[in-house]
């Protein structure tokens, strides 16, 4: 991957920060104020929604109106309407996979609306116009995802061939389909790169589509972690050390870790020094971590998945610049999806994928 503006950015980003998180914060404050408020609504308008889905269902529909309000949260911090599209967009296939109705999402939306306008205290004009955009436009989002898995390359069909065993909870045979790759003379920089991203956002679709269930997808993310752990004296051995180091965390709220986790472990085959720091990462934990370290990292990587990780992104890297001097490269979903935002935010880089990392990280130690 080239330098570009997308992938690198300049310290005068941080200095023209456009996002505004004292409107999302007024939206976070109120989040229960503006669930009760819906649910009040759309029960009391539409009764007959208690004998469709039960009092769990009552419950869930807070729920999710909660989850609504953070990533509407998110959307109002970036100014950015089209990212709560997309949360919208998602959230419709996982709702009508699992027998909600697109009219009952709709409906919740309208009153969500409604409840901004006339029971939350504050000015949400902005926030309102971007729920009833996303009212016009969930007749034409998908109903589904199609697969991450492509028939015609031989990558993706070692990745099927892994995934089957696995959601047949066989880790062993999961495993033995990667080594037998590998002593065919596939790199395993290869196995990282091209077979598990594509593999574990499979897995993440069946989960979305609800065609398998959480327990499932926990044991393929459980499985390949398993797996990953078998590798590293391959990863440790086969590396030559170029003397760069890079810690990689995932922000606070952050508990998807397998990216992270094959982050480092594919830039230790490329040469670098790295130590994965986890999911949940609390920022202060990660800037206490790198003032007690007798060296500083050449680099920082920080992963983040969801609209409402948005924030904590930013405070990162806040807290961060604020003691020390060291590059920052982001990368996760949220990202991938706005690549603009990560001038925005501050950082110094940013890639949609692991081999891009290495590029933009070379080029930023550089």
């Amino acid at each position: 991957m080239t330098e570009s503006d997308a992938s690198l950015t300049s310290n005068a980003s941080r200095e023209t920060r456009e996002l505004n998180f004292e409107s999302g914060d007024r939206l976070r404050s109120a989040a229960n104020l503006i669930a009760d408020a819906t649910l009040k609504r759309d029960y009391t308008q539409r009764p007959f929604l208690i004998d469709r889905y039960g009092e769990n269902g009552r419950s869930k529909y807070r729920e999710d109106v909660l989850y609504n309000v953070a990533a509407l949260s998110a959307a109002v911090d970036a100014e950015d309407s089209a990212m709560f599209l997309r949360y919208i967009a998602s959230i419709k296939i996982l709702l009508v996979s699992r027998g909600i109705a697109a009219d009952d999402i709709v409906e919740s939306l309208r009153c969500m609306a409604s409840a901004l306008t006339d029971d939350v205290p504050g000015d949400h004009s902005w926030a309102a116009s971007a729920l009833l955009a996303a009212v016009e436009e969930i007749a034409s989002m998908p109903d589904g995802v199609p697969s991450f898995i492509n028939p015609s390359s031989d990558e993706h069909c070692i990745a099927q061939r892994c995934l089957t065993e696995l959601l047949r909870l066989d880790a062993k045979a999961g495993r033995e389909v990667l080594e037998n790759a590998l002593a065919a003379g596939m790199p395993l920089a290869q196995i990282y790169a091209g077979i598990l991203p594509p593999m574990m956002r499979e897995v993440g679709r069946l989960w979305q589509m609800n065609e398998i269930g959480v327990a499932r997808e926990h044991y393929c993310a459980a499985a390949v972690q398993s797996i990953l752990g078998g590798f590293h004296d391959r990863v440790f051995s086969h590396a030559t050390r170029s003397g760069r180091w890079m810690l990689v965390a995932c922000v606070a709220g952050e508990q998807h870790e397998l990216g992270g986790r094959t982050l480092s472990d594919l830039f230790e085959l490329n040469g670098w020094r790295t130590s994965f720091l986890g999911a949940n990462l609390p920022a202060r934990e990660l800037v206490a971590q790198i003032n007690q370290a007798k060296q500083l990292p050449d680099l920082i990587a920080l992963s983040a998945t969801l609209p409402n990780h948005l924030k904590q992104v930013a405070s990162t890297i806040d807290l961060i610049r604020d003691s020390l001097n060291v590059p920052i490269m982001v990368g996760g979903n949220l990202l991938n999806e706005c690549p603009g935002l990560a001038a925005r935010l501050g950082a110094d880089g940013w890639a949609e994928n692991a081999e891009q990392s290495i590029a933009i990280a070379n080029a930023l130690v550089a």
